[in-house]
């Protein structure tokens, strides 16, 4: 089962900003930042070749975070980076509203402790829903308040 990421419109503007800015910058206005470059890095493909993979990096995160729970895996999508996390490892789950980097493109997130002492924190839309499905897998895990 897919889950979308929730995503809080700070988020939206952030990485939507980024994005047009550096896709659109070098293309755009050519000679925007001049005075700061040396002579070869003045030169407006070296430009749209550095810039304009981090734009379409925010794309990427934007368009692809989320969280498929399979049978024994819970897969975590965030932009080009995945992460596997065997469910039956999976210790304890809490809510967080934690700053923090994040595969989430909201503050409400849920916090995932599992094999160990490792924690990961994601923003499923429907945490509840989510919350259950991880349940059905995995009956032992804990919720934690």
């Amino acid at each position: 089962m897919y889950f979308k990421s929730k995503r809080d419109p700070w988020m939206t503007v952030l990485l939507w900003a980024f994005a047009i800015a550096f896709i659109s910058f070098p293309i755009f206005f050519p000679k925007f930042g001049v005075w700061m470059t040396p002579g070869f890095l003045d030169q407006q493909w070296i430009k749209i070749a550095a810039l304009s993979p981090i734009g379409f990096l925010c794309l990427w995160i934007w368009f692809e975070t989320g969280y498929t729970v399979n049978e024994n895996v819970l897969k975590i999508n965030y932009g080009p980076f995945k992460k596997l996390i065997n469910i039956q490892q999976i210790k304890s789950i809490r809510e967080t509203k934690n700053p923090f980097t994040d595969p989430a493109l909201s503050m409400d997130k849920i916090e995932i402790n599992y094999s160990g002492f490792k924690t990961i924190a994601i923003s499923p839309e429907n945490k509840n829903v989510f919350i259950r499905e991880l349940m059905r897998h995995h009956p032992e895990i804990q919720i934690k308040s």
